[in-house]
C-alpha cells in the first residue's frame, strides 16, 4: 500500500503502524512508549500525527497505515501538543537541569553526572549521556512548566541484585512491564497503585527474586529514562564499543554483545533478542572481569613471598626451572573455558617442547567445577586453574599458575601469570553441541594480563622452542585447518539458566563466582550443587589494610537526618574540634578504616555540647558510607579544624552565596559576619523547591535571604549567581562576596562579579590526602602560584584560581569511583516501609 508522510511517496507493508513505518523510512517521530518489538501501546501520546480527512491527532504508534493516507508528522500545533504533554509528564520526573537557562553552560563545564543516590535531576542521573526525555525537551524547546513540580521522596532501591530502581524518574511509559510480558512471557513486575500513587513495582512488594525474576535484563534495556538501570554499568557512560561474542561462562555457546567504555566491559545484552541471556552473561561477566583482585601483573616467588616482576624475566626464570623437568615429569592441566586454539598451544608446547603425554583437560560438572588427578611421577605442572587440590601441589618442585583470580594454589606457586580470559580474548569455543563457537575480544584484559596462548608461546621460545611461532589467533586456526566458525543463532528456545535461574553455573576454573560478584550471592541456585567455598585468597603483592580501631566512644554520631534527597546533617562527638572551629574551616572525616579522608566543611558547633555538624552529599563511595551510618555510631576519625578560617571584620556588604552541600557552611559564615557588623545578603540556590533547606535558619543570621530555584517553582528563576548578577545591575553595592557550593557555581559566580572588581572568594576542598600540605593532592593553580588547599584554604580569590585545572582534577579519580560505588550499598537503609511507597518518613 501506498501513502504519503510529510510530503513523501512511502509503501507501507501490511500490519504496519505508522510509526513503524515512519522510522522504516528515516522519518523521525518523537516517541517514549514504543519500542521495537513490542506490542502497540499509545500510552504517552508523544507520537500523535495530523492525518488528512482524519479528526483530532492520533497517535502513530497504534494506528495502522493504510492505503492513500496523507500524514503530517512536523508542524508548530504538532509541536506546541507534543510540548505540552512532554511538560505533563515531567511534573512528576526531576526536570530542573532542562529548565534550568544556563544549561548548556553547565554542560560545557561538566558533561558527565555526579555519582549521587537518587537523582533530582539531569546533573545526578545515570541514564544522562543516553536519556531520551533530554533530546526531546531540546528539540521541544520545553522552557517551563505549569506548575511546580512534584517530588515523591521515593527511596532509590537497592534491594534487589544486579539493578537499581529509582522511581523518582519514572514516567509510567510501561516498557519494562510489556517488555517482560511480552518477550520474556513473565510477569515479574506490573502497574501498581492508582492515581498519583501508581508505580512499577511487584505484587505484594516482594523482591525480584521472590517473585521469580531471571535477570534477563530486559527491563533495563528499555527503559528511557534510568529508573531502571545496570548497578555496575550505570555511571559508566555510553559504551563507545559494542563487539559480538560468545559467553564462555559455560557450555552453551549463547551469542551476546559486550559494551565497553574505554576497554573495559561495562555491560552485555543478547544478540538474538528473542533469546535472553542468563544472569551470568547479562550482569556478572563485567563485574567479574572488572574486580578489583584479579591478577594484573606476573609474580615470581622469592623464598616465602610472591614479588611482582616482569614478563621477560618471569619467563625467563620459569624456563630455566621448567627445563629440568622435560618428559614425564610435566604436566599441564586446564579446561573448556580456554578457546580451542588456546588449547591447541598447550597441547603442542606438552607434547613438542616439554616431550610429555601429560597434556590433561579438566572436564567440568553441571555447575562449572573441576577436578583432577596429577600422574604419578610430576614434578612440574603449569595450570590455567585450581584443578588440583592445593595438597597436591606439595610434592611438586615447579608450579606455574595462569589464572585470572588468586585461588589457594597460588600459595604454591612457583610463577602466577595473569591471564586474558571470555571477553577479552580472540578465539572459539565449542558449544555443548561441540561447535564451535566464535570469540572475539571486546575489552581490554586488566594490567598485564595476556592471551594464554601467547603466554605459553613465550614461554616456549624462552625454552629454546621454535616450533610455536604464532603471530595471532589467525595463524594457530590456519594450523588447525577450521572453517568458519558461527554465532548461536536462531535458537529454538532460550538456554536453561535463562529460564531457571537456579540452573546457571556457580564456578568458573573452580573459583566460586559469587564471591567474586556480589550480586550472584543474593540469587538462588540448585540446592544440589554442591558449592566448596574457599577461604578468601589475598591478590599477590595486595598491600597490607590495618584492621578497624575499635569504637571507644570518640567521634560518635549524636543526630542524623536527611535534609533533601541525597543531602544529610550530620552532627558529630568532636569536642577538640568543637572548642576550636572558625567559620570557614573545614574537618577531614573517615568514615571507617577503609574509606578516602573526605574534606567536609563545618556548618555549625557547639562548644559547650562538643559537637561539629556537617552537611554531607551522597557522591561516591565514602560519603555513601558516612550517610548509611546512624545515630550511635562511630567514625573511625575526624581530623580538624584545618584551613584558614574566614577573614572576619566589618566590610560592609557582604554577600554570601551557596548551592548543594554549600549551603550548610553559609550559616556560620553569615553569622560571624553580621556580628561583625556587615550587612548581609544571603542568597541560596537550589535547582527545585524540593531541594531547598535551611531557609529558617538563613533567615535567622542575615540581613535578607533569598532562596532561588533553576525551574522557578518558588518564584525566584535562576541560579544564586543570577540573583547577584541582576543586583548589581540594578547598582547594589556589595563590598565582599564569599560562594560555597560546586566548582561550576563558583566559577559562575566569579564571572559575574569580575566586571564590577568586587572581592570575590571561593571555598575549595579538592581530594586531600593527609590535610597537611606534604602530599600535594590538593594543589591548585591561583594567578601565578601554586597552593594547598588545606593549608592555603579553604578561601582563595576566585578570579584567580584556575577553573579548568579544578574540574580537570575533580574528574582524575572518576574510574575508580565509578568501580567502587556500585559495590557499595545505598543510603535509605533507614526507610523501612515497602519499596517505593512514596511517602515522606
Amino acid at each position: 500500500m501506498k501513502l504519503s508522510i510529510d510530503g513523501r511517496d512511502i509503501e507501507a507493508r501490511d500490519g504496519e503502524t505508522l510509526l513503524d513505518c515512519a522510522l522504516r523510512n528515516g522519518i523521525e517521530i518523537p516517541h517514549l512508549c514504543a519500542n521495537e518489538g513490542l506490542a502497540p501501546y499509545g500510552g504517552c501520546r508523544m507520537c500523535v500525527v495530523e492525518i488528512e480527512g482524519m479528526r483530532g491527532y492520533p497517535p502513530s504508534c497504534t494506528t495502522p497505515a493504510a492505503e492513500g493516507m496523507v500524514v503530517r508528522t512536523q508542524g508548530p500545533e504538532l509541536k506546541k501538543l507534543r510540548r505540552n504533554v512532554l511538560g505533563l509528564m515531567m511534573l512528576e520526573h526531576p526536570n530542573a537541569c532542562l529548565l534550568c537557562g544556563r544549561r548548556a553552560e553547565c554542560e560545557e563545564y561538566r558533561p558527565e553526572p555526579e555519582k549521587a543516590g537518587r537523582t533530582t535531576g539531569c546533573h545526578t542521573c545515570n541514564n544522562k549521556p543516553v536519556c531520551e526525555v533530554r533530546g526531546l525537551a531540546e528539540e521541544l524547546e520545553l522552557a517551563e512548566l505549569p506548575v511546580p513540580p512534584i517530588y515523591h521522596q521515593r527511596p532509590l532501591e537497592r534491594d534487589n541484585p544486579f539493578m537499581d530502581r529509582d522511581l523518582n524518574l519514572c514516567i509510567l511509559c510501561g516498557r519494562c512491564v510489556r517488555v517482560c510480558k511480552e518477550q520474556q512471557g513473565r510477569a515479574v513486575i506490573d502497574f501498581v497503585g492508582r492515581g498519583s500513587n501508581a508505580r512499577i513495582g511487584q505484587a505484594f512488594d516482594q523482591t525480584l527474586v521472590e517473585a521469580g525474576c531471571n535477570f534477563c535484563g530486559a527491563c533495563v534495556d528499555v527503559c528511557p529514562t534510568g529508573t531502571l538501570s545496570d548497578r555496575f554499568a550505570k555511571w559508566y557512560g555510553r559504551p563507545d564499543t559494542a563487539t559480538a561474542t560468545t559467553c564462555g561462562l559455560c557450555d552453551q555457546g549463547c551469542a551476546m554483545s559486550v559494551s565497553s567504555v574505554n576497554g573495559q566491559m561495562v555491560g552485555a545484552r543478547a544478540v538474538d533478542p528473542g533469546v535472553p541471556l542468563c544472569v551470568l552473561g547479562r550482569f556478572a561477566m563485567a563485574e567479574f572481569l572488572a574486580g578489583p583482585d584479579r591478577i594484573h601483573f606476573p609474580y615470581v616467588r622469592v623464598g616465602a613471598v610472591l614479588r611482582q616482576s616482569d614478563w621477560r624475566l618471569a619467563l625467563e626464570q620459569a624456563a630455566a626451572r621448567l627445563d629440568h623437568f622435560r618428559g614425564e615429569a610435566f604436566a599441564f592441566v586446564c579446561d573448556p573455558s580456554s578457546t580451542l586454539e588456546d588449547r591447541r598451544v598447550f597441547e603442542r608446547f606438552t607434547r613438542e617442547v616439554m616431550g610429555s603425554p601429560h597434556f590433561i583437560t579438566a572436564v567440568p560438572d553441571a555447575w562449572g567445577r573441576s577436578e583432577v588427578s596429577l600422574p604419578e611421577g610430576v614434578r612440574a605442572v603449569i595450570t590455567t586453574g585450581s584443578f588440583f587440590p592445593a595438597e597436591a601441589a606439595a610434592d611438586l618442585e615447579v608450579l606455574v599458575l595462569m589464572d585470572c583470580y588468586p585461588s589457594a594454589l597460588q600459595e604454591k606457586a612457583d610463577f602466577v601469570f595473569p591471564a586474558a580470559v571470555l571477553a577479552e580474548v580472540e578465539g572459539s569455543l565449542p558449544d555443548d553441541n561441540g561447535v564451535p563457537r566464535p570469540m572475539r575480544a571486546g575489552c581490554a584484559a586488566p594490567g598485564l594480563a595476556l592471551p594464554e596462548w601467547r603466554i605459553i608461546r613465550d614461554l616456549a621460545q624462552a625454552l629454546g622452542g621454535e616450533a610455536l611461532g604464532y603471530e595471532n589467533v589467525e595463524s594457530i586456526r590456519k594450523e588447525m585447518d577450521c572453517g568458519p566458525v558461527l554465532f548461536h543463532m536462531n535458537r529454538e528456545a532460550a538456554p536453561p539458566a535463562a529460564l531457571d535461574i537456579t540452573k546457571r553455573r556457580r564456578h568458573f576454573r573452580n573459583h566460586l563466582l559469587e564471591n567474586l560478584v556480589d550480586g550472584l550471592q543474593e540469587v538462588p541456585a540448585d540446592p544440589a550443587c554442591p558449592v566448596v567455598r574457599a577461604e578468601a585468597v589475598k591478590a599477590p603483592g595486595a598491600p597490607f589494610m590495618a584492621p578497624e580501631a575499635p569504637a571507644d566512644g570518640r567521634f560518635r554520631i549524636v543526630e542524623k537526618r536527611e535534609l533533601i534527597p541525597n543531602t544529610h546533617e550530620i552532627v558529630v562527638h568532636a569536642p577538640e574540634v568543637a572548642r576550636k572551629a572558625l567559620a570557614g574551616q573545614f574537618a577531614i572525616v573517615m568514615a571507617d578504616a577503609l574509606s578516602e579522608r573526605v574534606p567536609y566543611t563545618l556548618c555549625d558547633w557547639d562548644a559547650e555540647a562538643g559537637t561539629i555538624t556537617f552537611v554531607v552529599l551522597e557522591k561516591g563511595q565514602s560519603s555513601r558510607k558516612l550517610c548509611l551510618m546512624e545515630p550511635g555510631e562511630c567514625l573511625a576519625h575526624v581530623t580538624g579544624p584545618l584551613g584558614i578560617p574566614l577573614d572576619i571584620r566589618n566590610y560592609g556588604t557582604v554577600v554570601l552565596l551557596g548551592g548543594c552541600y554549600g549551603i550548610g557552611a553559609m550559616y556560620p559564615a553569615a553569622r560571624a559576619f553580621r556580628e561583625a557588623g556587615n550587612r548581609v545578603l544571603s542568597v541560596a540556590e537550589a535547582r527545585s523547591w524540593y531541594l531547598e533547606y535551611h531557609r529558617d535558619k538563613l533567615e535567622r543570621v542575615s540581613d535578607e535571604f533569598i532562596q532561588s530555584t533553576m525551574d522557578g517553582s518558588n518564584g525566584v528563576k535562576g541560579h544564586a549567581a543570577d540573583v547577584l548578577k541582576d543586583r548589581l545591575a540594578a547598582g547594589e553595592k556589595v563590598d565582599l562576596v564569599v560562594a560555597v557550593g560546586c566548582p561550576f557555581m563558583m566559577m559562575i559566580t566569579a564571572k559575574e562579579t569580575a566586571p564590577y572588581g568586587i572581592p570575590t572568594l571561593a571555598s575549595l576542598n579538592p581530594i586531600m590526602v593527609d590535610g597537611t600540605g606534604m602530599c600535594g593532592a590538593c594543589r591548585i593553580t591561583v594567578g601565578d602560584q601554586i597552593k594547598f588547599a588545606c593549608v592555603d584554604g579553604p578561601f582563595f580569590d576566585a578570579h584567580q584560581i584556575d577553573w579548568d585545572e579544578v574540574k580537570d582534577r575533580r574528574s582524575a579519580y572518576s574510574a575508580a569511583e565509578i568501580q567502587s560505588v556500585g559495590r557499595t550499598a545505598s543510603v535509605g537503609a533507614h526507610h523501612h516501609h515497602p519499596g517505593g511507597c512514596g511517602c515522606h518518613a
